[in-house]
């Protein structure tokens, strides 16, 4: 498989280079790039299927309630909770690309359950538990390096979603992984001895096959950790190609956005308060990469990279009810409601 890998702020920088391979072909795309193509992005953006398989024609899927109206999660809606796992100790360049070279950046470890009627959908699970008892020896020294994690015994995913909501990863419907990296998809092994369905984007799939392979072959550690996926043979993986609509009613949709990954994927959920919350993931680390148009510092693919955050621009001019969530934002996450509170706008 020829395959582009991550590339990062700062090449020669040791601990980062651990993570990645760098290709200087798909390399350096600066502000000034992402704005002479942004144009042309939201050419292309306007006439993509996928805002009118998610919204509606005309933004008709908004118009499902007023704000004011009480949550009651029933079919055609949603409800969202959002959850910490931690925080990981970096570098403000490596989320925003040369924005404030050497600063730290505490960014939080975020993950999120999603109730359709009685079902319970996860999206991301955190960090795996390890990480809390010895980093460096379960994602190794150079990655601890760049992004060191602070995790502590209780935020590991299946502890917190049974604390605030009362559920076990027996009981959910679904899991939806953003992609494979060591802070989202690090819990999975929670389903071990389930058959609840895990989405991944079907190139993610590949990805995380030859990335297992690449370390069987090499025995260097990329942010997709072994131990993992050590047991996904024993899980109920499903590949997704393209737009999912996972409850087949809108309300809960998964749509790739390559560019972290080759096989990233983010998620819309129309809640039942008649707002929309778009859960990025890694897609749009924090809102100033959106807002400032700074592509994010770390990727796989750049351009690719930059193309997510307009077309989540475009999704949050087309209406005010539209809340764009990012995974990785400090500021962001520090007013904002976690479970068992519901997620608000």
């Amino acid at each position: 498989m020829n395959r582009k890998t991550l590339e990062p702020q700062e090449s020669g920088n040791d601990a980062i280079e651990a993570l990645i391979s760098h290709d200087a072909s798909h390399g350096e795309f600066d502000r000034r790039d992402f704005l002479r193509h942004m144009g042309k992005g939201l050419a292309v953006v306007a006439s993509v299927p996928l805002l009118e398989t998610m919204m509606g024609k005309a933004g008709a899927a908004f118009a499902a309630a007023p704000a004011t109206q009480p949550r009651v999660s029933k079919s055609g809606l949603a409800d969202v909770y959002a959850f910490k796992c931690g925080i990981l100790e970096t570098q403000t360049q490596y989320m925003l690309k040369d924005t404030r070279v050497g600063s730290r950046m505490d960014i939080p470890v975020t993950f999120f359950m999603i109730r359709h009627g009685k079902d319970w959908v996860a999206f991301d699970t955190g960090n795996n538990a390890m990480v809390a008892k010895d980093p460096i020896k379960y994602w190794s020294a150079p990655i601890c390096k760049a992004y060191n994690p602070v995790m502590k015994d209780f935020e590991e995913f299946k502890v917190q979603i049974d604390r605030a909501l009362g559920i076990r990863p027996k009981d959910l419907k679904a899991v939806v992984l953003s992609h494979g990296h060591l802070d989202h998809s690090g819990a999975i092994d929670n389903f071990v001895g389930t058959n609840v369905p895990l989405y991944f984007q079907k190139k993610e799939i590949q990805v995380i096959k030859d990335e297992m392979a690449k370390h069987k072959a090499t025995g260097v550690t990329t942010a997709y950790i072994p131990g993992d996926f050590a047991k996904m043979n024993k899980l109920n993986i499903k590949g997704v190609d393209g737009v999912y609509d996972l409850f087949g009613d809108k309300s809960v949709v998964l749509f790739p956005t390559p560019g972290h990954t080759p096989g990233h994927q983010s998620m819309m959920v129309k809640q039942s308060n008649g707002t929309v919350a778009i859960l990025c993931a890694d897609a749009e680390y924090t809102l100033e990469n959106m807002n400032e148009a700074i592509p994010p510092g770390l990727a796989w693919d750049i351009p690719q990279s930059t193309q997510a955050l307009y077309i989540f621009k475009v999704m949050q001019w087309m209406n005010s009810n539209v809340s764009i969530v990012p995974s990785h934002d400090p500021k962001y996450w520090s007013n904002k409601p976690l479970a068992p509170k519901l997620y608000e706008l």
